[in-house]
């Protein structure tokens, strides 16, 4: 509660708002994004995916619900936005240094991605497989088990994982491994790059996973937006900032019909999801008070890892049973909220982040 707390007073942090300064002048919307920012966007993804996972199959809750979760499905891309935004920044500082900075870079990038993966995988699968019956046979069938468990710890099984929601694991772990080359990209040929990126999307490359296919597109937007976000600035400047949200809401509107019912051949579900997160991303800018998401997007990560355990596979009658949908939804969030305080408890118990930090600096200590 005292974090929680300390989320709240800390919201109250003033940003560019649609207002005019104390000379009658405009005053200017800054639409890039501040730390806190970021994890507001992560906090308001991780509710769209667990809305998404909760309903998106369950059409007996009604039109509104059933639509909106499909819709949910946006998380994904939110998600991939503001990673490749906050990559973006911290790769502006070693880009032009040298290669092996850029393999520091990625390697930091892992070390923080596998420390919180590996406790959250040696904590839940031992659960699953001795409290709960799932056996490792139930997620690995017609694989080798053992490879299959190697492979899982990796992160990189897709659907085949132990806990099928972390089929996100392989996608993020792809595009980090893609990162510096489509920041190449971005920096020299932008156009080239989204070029690119929409052919990969319509034409499958046995190399690369069907999601990377999917997500590259909206990756891309994430690298390309950063980059230019000060040529994005003037540009929505001049325009009426109250005229600009209406043509941005209005959009995201038209956009959820157009993903939902396939208006526009060959663009249509995941395909939008790219551009509703541009509207969304615009949207914020105007709304970006809400400290709770942005402690629910502190907790992000944890919570993506581990609510599927609970709504579907240890406790999903218990979480059903609540009967209306924004009561599960809420039990829901609480129960993973609850989780990920406690597992971040763990970690300052057993000073992970000085393990982090002891790696971290081994890395800069590297010289080739």
């Amino acid at each position: 509660m005292l974090a929680l707390k300390n989320y709240l007073i800390s919201s109250k942090k003033e940003y560019a708002e649609p207002t005019e300064n104390s000379s009658g002048t405009k005053k200017i919307i800054d639409f890039s994004l501040t730390l806190d920012e970021t994890l507001i966007l992560k906090g308001v993804a991780i509710c769209f995916m667990l809305w998404h996972h909760l309903f998106y199959q369950h059409s007996e809750y009604g039109w509104f619900v059933h639509q909106t979760a499909q819709f949910g499905k946006v998380c994904v891309s939110l998600f991939l936005f503001v990673s490749a935004y906050g990559l973006t920044v911290q790769y502006g500082k070693v880009y032009e240094k040298s290669m092996v900075e850029t393999i520091k870079f990625q390697a930091k990038r892992f070390v923080k991605f596998y420390i919180n993966y590996w406790i959250i995988f040696l904590i839940f699968v031992p659960i699953g497989v001795f409290v709960f019956g799932r056996t490792l046979n139930i997620p690995y069938e017609g694989l080798k088990v053992n490879e299959a468990v190697v492979s899982d710890f990796l992160g990189i099984n897709g659907l085949k994982s132990y806990n099928i929601t972390w089929w996100f694991n392989q996608l993020i772990i792809c595009l980090y491994l893609l990162f510096p080359f489509l920041y190449f990209m971005a920096k020299k040929t932008p156009v080239l790059l989204l070029i690119v990126s929409v052919i990969i999307w319509k034409f499958s490359l046995p190399i690369l996973p069907t999601e990377v296919h999917n997500y590259l597109l909206v990756f891309s937007i994430g690298i390309i937006y950063t980059l230019n976000v000060n040529y994005i600035n003037n540009l929505l400047n001049k325009i009426n900032i109250w005229l600009l949200f209406g043509m941005l809401s209005c959009s995201l509107f038209a956009l959820f019909f157009v993903r939902q019912y396939s208006i526009i051949p060959y663009f249509s579900g995941t395909q939008v999801d790219g551009f509703i997160c541009l509207n969304i991303v615009f949207i914020h800018r105007y709304i970006s008070r809400y400290g709770l998401f942005k402690f629910f997007g502190k907790h992000s990560m944890n919570i993506y890892m581990v609510h599927t355990f609970i709504s579907y596979y240890f406790y999903a009658n218990f979480i059903y049973s609540f009967k209306y949908p924004i009561v599960i939804f809420l039990v829901l969030l609480v129960c993973s909220l609850g989780i990920s305080v406690a597992i971040e408890y763990l970690k300052k118990i057993v000073n992970i982040q000085a393990l982090v930090k002891n790696i971290n600096q081994k890395i800069e200590k590297v010289r080739i």
